[in-house]
């Protein structure tokens, strides 16, 4: 007869074998080899590239079939079609980011919503009844900030990006928070050897791939979205699951996409994140972020949602 080593293959708890955790600690609760995580991290950000990329192909494809590119020239830049089919590829990330969860560490996939294992769509109504008004008023005011260059476009795609805006970015952002603030969160917090120490690697770990995952040569750039990412970690962490941070992020996004659709602002230059395209005004939403996690902590000043002991009959 031959044993395996505990750590080689995590064994499938039943809800009530679970002791009282955070929501960073359910994987670290079967103690899985490091090696699976290493590698559930891998496909991710595989999968990362892959879906966004197939995305903007089959977007690229649209546009050759309407007539919108000439295949004898060069891309003049991004188009609606392209930006819609990169949004739908990584809104893929959910589905595989719960996929890999299920796969490598036999957890179900709903527990990567909440430590309820649902997704709490009445927090997230009454969250966004304060921070959809504060970060419009942000974005508004960003212009001043950090001046963006304008273009002309068709209505057709103005109407385009809107529409976008409004279905798939929201989407988009849900992937990539499932991915960043769900997956790799629990991954990096499950090589701790504590729970504080797990709850630190987890959130500087997965913040570190969402800044890589951006691929921005700027430094300012990197910094905000490191910062981005760590907030919402810490917001993920407090809260005991992911539907603040997809708020945040679906607000952030749907907003610089319907302002750069209604005041013409330049996409391609958007989309370029090479070294010296920001400036130190991205201090402006990196301090935004950290308020907002701040209130948050002081919210939950109690400590972090953890679930509650099993009562055994």
């Amino acid at each position: 007869m031959t044993t395996t080593h505990p750590q080689s293959l995590p064994q499938a708890l039943t809800e009530r074998d679970l002791p009282p955790h955070e929501y960073q600690q359910r994987l670290a609760i079967e103690r899985p080899a490091v090696w699976r995580g290493i590698v559930a991290l891998l496909l991710l950000i595989i999968g990362l590239f892959v879906f966004s990329a197939i995305g903007g192909v089959i977007g690229t494809m649209i546009d050759l079939v309407t007539g919108r590119l000439d295949p004898t020239q060069p891309p003049a830049g991004v188009t609606p079609a392209v930006i819609g089919g990169a949004m739908a590829g990584l809104a893929m990330l959910t589905p595989w980011s719960m996929l890999l969860q299920k796969w490598f560490f036999k957890v179900p996939m709903r527990s990567l919503h909440s430590l309820r294992n649902l997704f709490r769509w009445r927090l997230l109504a009454r969250t966004a009844l304060i921070v959809v008004p504060l970060w419009a008023a942000f974005q508004l005011l960003s212009p001043v900030l950090m001046p963006q260059p304008t273009t002309t476009y068709p209505l057709g795609d103005v109407i385009a990006l809107i529409v976008i805006a409004l279905t798939l970015t929201p989407l988009q952002s849900a992937g990539e928070e499932y991915a960043f603030r769900g997956l790799a969160f629990r991954i990096a917090a499950s090589w701790g050897l504590g729970p504080r120490s797990g709850l630190v690697i987890g959130i500087v770990v997965s913040s570190a791939l969402f800044m890589i995952g951006h691929a921005a040569l700027d430094p300012w750039l990197n910094l905000y979205y490191f910062v981005f990412g760590i907030t919402l970690a810490i917001i993920t962490w407090r809260t005991g699951g992911i539907e603040i941070a997809v708020l945040l992020h679906a607000v952030n996004n749907v907003s610089v996409f319907l302002l750069s659709a209604i005041m013409s602002y330049d996409m391609n230059a958007g989309f370029d994140r090479s070294a010296g395209v920001a400036s130190p005004a991205m201090l402006v939403p990196c301090a935004m972020l950290i308020l907002i996690a701040g209130v948050v902590c002081w919210r939950t000043r109690s400590g972090a949602a953890r679930t509650a002991p099993v009562t055994r009959g």
